[in-house]
């Protein structure tokens, strides 16, 4: 009975350390036009997402990438720096137009079954390079996780020179299923609860062998 119940300790303990399930969208590099950075809007499925790093198409040089986010969409709120929270900053090489720059950002949770404004723009001096590449249209991509509605493009911060609809921010949002930014408290909770199991396994294996 005390084996099964390591055992069971055992497999609670691997189920809650087993990592979660990675996912990616991108949108496009093609590029076309140019200026200081995108909004657009993201609505989260049925799961909660972590944002891990991006991809963005970035002129050559270094600069740093800023993200911020709203609750609910970002139309209207175009020129509203209070409506924003800065989430990211990161700084970067940009590997030049049509490349896809990796960007570190620092992690951060979207809920499930929620709509979100997205604002990703280089942080740098208003309307000098570098600038962020993105293309003429609207475009709506999606997968089983999220959708994304694009967009805006914007000239300087928060659209101090100008802001013009019908823009597709160029680039790729890696993931994880879950808020994992920060780690749960019941699994921090179960976590706690299987670890004198696993010590009482360690304990059997070493007096046995």
């Amino acid at each position: 009975m005390k084996t099964r119940s390591v055992l069971q300790f055992a497999a609670l303990a691997a189920s809650i350390a087993l990592p979660a399930a990675a996912g990616s969208i991108t949108t496009t590099f093609a590029g076309g036009n140019r200026f200081d950075g995108n909004m657009f809007n993201a609505t989260i499925g049925s799961s909660a997402i972590t944002v891990n790093s991006l991809a963005v198409n970035v002129d050559a040089g270094a600069s740093v990438i800023d993200v911020y986010v709203k609750a609910g969409t970002y139309v209207g709120f175009e020129t509203t720096p209070a409506a924003w929270t800065l989430v990211s900053a990161t700084s970067v090489t940009g590997l030049g137009a049509g490349a896809h720059t990796p960007v570190a950002v620092t992690p951060f949770s979207l809920a499930a079954g929620t709509l979100y404004g997205i604002y990703v723009t280089i942080d740098s001096n208003v309307n000098a390079p570098p600038y962020m590449y993105y293309t003429d249209a609207n475009n709506v991509y999606s997968n089983a996780d999220l959708s994304l509605s694009l967009g805006d493009g914007l000239g300087g911060k928060f659209g101090s020179l100008s802001v013009t609809s019908g823009r597709t921010w160029n680039g790729t949002i890696n993931y994880t299923l879950g808020n994992t930014a920060v780690p749960e408290p019941a699994s921090l909770a179960l976590l706690a609860l299987a670890a004198p199991g696993l010590w009482l396994l360690r304990r059997r294996y070493f007096l046995k062998y």
